[in-house]
């Protein structure tokens, strides 16, 4: 094969072979309040299988899906916490490398949530012997997702880990 060839299916191929996602930057809009997300950044940061990374309007529903449910696990504390504001950037000042700490928090909590719900959505795929092995480690995989996910949030609200015990 020519280095031109070579050079050519490099560009189109990953280092497993898989073919590469052609990643389009759509913003899915929000609510106003919580800042609009971008597919591209989800699909090249969380590392999104080829599969799903070509089917934007997949992308885009599943983000969709899961910035509804951030926003609602987070509504309450709004309402309590965050009224008076316009935006959440507005929230907290506190910054790393110029970009706001709840924002960083609040795009982990829903790219963590949408990559679960790829990942589990993948089950169905292959046959059943592969199946099994796939569901546990899928499984696995989701609940590590939805964790990072829970985490971040905990973090928006300054919540701890520790509970509390009544005796």
């Amino acid at each position: 094969m020519a280095r031109a060839d070579l050079l050519e299916v490099s560009n189109v191929m990953n280092l497993t072979g898989m073919p590469l996602a052609q990643v389009s930057n759509e913003n899915v809009i929000n609510n106003g309040f919580y800042p609009d997300l971008g597919s591209a950044e989800f699909i090249t940061d969380y590392a999104i299988a080829t599969e799903y990374a070509n089917n934007s309007e997949q992308v885009k529903r599943t983000l969709v899906l899961a910035m509804l449910d951030v926003n609602q696990a987070l509504a309450r504390y709004r309402l309590r916490h965050w009224q008076q504001v316009e935006l959440l950037q507005d929230v907290s000042v506190d910054e790393i490398d110029g970009v706001n700490t709840l924002i960083l928090m609040y795009q982990r909590a829903v790219y963590c949530r949408a990559k679960s719900k790829l990942l589990i959505s993948r089950l169905g795929e292959t046959h059943r012997d592969q199946r099994a092995a796939q569901q546990v480690m899928a499984s696995d995989n989701q609940e590590y997702w939805l964790l990072e996910s829970d985490t971040a949030l905990r973090q928006m609200m300054k919540v701890t880990n520790s509970g509390v015990e009544l005796i």
